[in-house]
């Protein structure tokens, strides 16, 4: 091997290891960008937890609330329909609206739209088709 050919492999060799060298250091920064970026994401999946449960903390009490709320709120028309004279007007004062006699529900005419002689004095509902024909309108 001549002089000047081992310079040249001297030189190759030198330059292949600082190439290695320089990918090492550029691998070395990219594992540091990994970790980092990993230790970021584990920070706010984290604070994404906390947050979560303080929400689902807050929903439960709202829920206790709105429950002893409810509650409270049988207990005092249980205690209401309990009391005889209470059960005893509201009985009365359903059966009085229930069916008034005065009112005109079965008389044609009446006040009441709805009664069984207006209903039945309107067109009927059913379409009437004449037989020639199919459900297009066309000759059958």
């Amino acid at each position: 091997m001549s002089d000047e050919s081992f310079e040249k492999m001297k030189k190759g060799a030198k330059e292949t290891g600082q190439g290695v060298e320089d990918t090492t250091d550029a691998a070395i920064d990219t594992a540091e960008g990994v970790k980092e970026t990993a230790e970021g994401f584990a920070e706010g999946v984290k604070d994404t937890v906390e947050d979560v449960i303080e929400g689902v903390k807050d929903t439960v009490e709202d829920v206790k609330g709105g429950i002893d709320e409810t509650a409270d709120a049988f207990e005092e028309t249980a205690d209401e329909v309990k009391d005889s004279d209470t059960y005893k007007r509201l009985s009365e004062e359903t059966q009085s609206t229930k069916y008034d006699e005065n009112r005109d529900y079965d008389k044609s005419g009446g006040k009441e739209p709805m009664n069984p002689e207006d209903i039945a004095s309107r067109e009927p509902t059913a379409v009437k088709r004449d037989k020639s024909q199919g459900t297009s309108g066309d000759p059958v």
